[in-house]
C-alpha cells in the first residue's frame, strides 16, 4: 500500500471553522497522492455542506441525515473512504476547530513512522502519536493523560480527584509525560482526540474486535469516545506519544463553556466507559466520583449564595445539584 494519509474532520454547525481548518489543508487537499480529506457531515443546518461541495471540490464528504455523533460521523467517513476505493496506509483524526500550518500533517506523519518504530521497539505492537497542542494565545493546551505512570491513574487515585477544583483534577491526570530514546516524542498513557495519527493496521485490528465493527463505539454520542478507543487501543498492544516538534492550535478547548445538558452528557458517557472497560466495579467507581464531586462543590459554594451578587454561586449549586441526582441513578 502506498504510503498515504487519510485526514478526517467532523463538523456540525461550525462552517467557518471548518473552512479555515481546510484552507489550512491546501497543500494536503492539492496532493492526492500522499493524502486524502474527509469531511463527515452531522446533519448541519448553516450550509456547511453545501459550501464544502463548491470551496472545496477535493474533500470527500459524507454528510449524515441527522446528528449522529463524533464517532459514528468518523466511522461514516472512514467507511465512505474504503467503500469508494481510496488506499491509504495511515489515518489523521482532526479537530475541525484546529488551525495548522502547510508542514503540520507531514511532519505528524514522520513522527508517527518514528513512534511505530519505537512502540515495536519496547514491545508494543502499534503507535497514536499526537502533536502539541496550543491555545490560541500560544499557552501550551495539555491533549494527554499520564498521571501516576504508564498504566494511567489508579481507581483510588481517581477517587480522590472529587475533592479537587477542576484545574488541580486536570493536573494530577494529566502528570508528567516520559520522554523517550526519541528525544522529539514522550509517551502518555492515552492522548485526546484534538489530532491523532495512528496506522490502517491499527484501524483494523480495532474494527475487528468492536462487535460493531467500526473504529469507534457507536453508543457513545460525545465525550469519553476518545477514552474508549484508548482503552481498546492498549489492549492491542498500543502506545501513545506527543510530538514535542509538531504543535497546532486547538480553538474550542481554551475556552469551553460548560453547561448542565452537556455535563449531564459527559457524566453518562464516563459511566457507560467505565461499565463497559471495568465492569461493576467501574460503574460504581463512575456513580461515588460523580456524587461526591458535585457534594463537595455544592458544600463549597453554598456560603457564596447568601453573599450579595450571589446568583452566580446559586446556579453553579442547582448545576450541581442536578448532575449529584443524575449520580443515583
Amino acid at each position: 500500500m502506498s504510503e498515504r494519509t487519510a485526514i478526517v474532520l467532523v463538523t456540525f454547525n461550525g462552517w467557518e471553522m471548518t473552512r479555515n481548518c481546510l484552507n489550512d489543508l491546501a497543500a494536503q487537499l492539492n496532493d492526492s497522492e500522499y493524502f486524502v480529506v474527509a469531511v463527515a457531515d452531522n446533519a448541519s443546518t448553516d450550509g456547511t455542506p453545501e459550501n464544502i461541495r463548491r470551496e472545496f471540490p477535493a474533500v470527500h464528504l459524507y454528510a449524515s441525515p441527522k446528528n449522529i455523533g463524533f464517532g459514528a460521523a468518523n466511522n461514516l467517513a472512514l467507511n465512505g473512504l474504503i467503500k469508494d476505493g481510496e488506499a491509504f496506509d495511515s489515518i489523521c483524526l482532526l479537530n475541525n476547530d484546529t488551525r495548522l500550518q502547510p508542514e503540520t500533517i507531514p511532519q505528524l506523519r514522520n513522527a508517527w513512522e518514528k513512534s511505530q518504530s519505537l512502540a515495536q521497539g519496547e514491545g508494543g505492537k502499534f503507535a497514536v502519536v499526537a502533536p502539541t497542542v496550543k491555545n490560541p494565545d500560544g499557552s501550551e493546551q495539555p491533549n494527554y493523560f499520564a498521571g501516576l505512570g504508564p498504566e494511567g491513574i489508579g481507581s483510588i487515585a481517581f477517587f480522590k480527584n472529587a475533592f479537587r477544583n477542576e484545574a488541580s483534577a486536570a493536573k494530577i491526570l494529566q502528570g508528567t509525560p516520559t520522554q523517550t530514546a526519541q528525544g522529539s516524542l514522550a509517551e502518555v498513557h492515552w492522548t485526546s482526540a484534538v489530532c491523532w495519527m495512528f496506522g490502517k493496521d491499527l484501524y483494523d485490528a480495532l474494527c475487528k474486535e468492536n462487535p460493531g465493527g467500526t473504529l469507534f463505539d457507536e453508543k457513545i454520542f460525545m465525550y469519553y469516545e476518545d477514552a474508549d478507543l484508548a482503552l481498546r487501543a492498549r489492549r492491542l498492544g498500543t502506545r501513545f506519544y506527543v510530538a514535542g516538534d509538531v504543535a497546532l492550535t486547538h480553538l474550542g478547548g481554551g475556552s469551553a463553556q460548560s453547561n448542565t445538558r452537556r455535563a449531564l452528557q459527559h457524566d453518562r458517557a464516563q459511566q457507560y466507559v467505565f461499565k463497559k472497560h471495568f465492569g461493576f466495579r467501574g460503574f460504581i467507581l463512575s456513580k461515588s466520583f460523580r456524587f461526591t464531586r458535585s457534594l463537595v462543590r455544592i458544600a463549597a459554594s453554598l456560603p457564596r449564595c447568601f453573599c450579595p451578587g450571589g446568583k452566580q454561586a446559586r446556579a453553579y449549586v442547582k448545576h450541581h445539584f442536578t448532575l449529584m441526582k443524575a449520580a443515583l441513578w
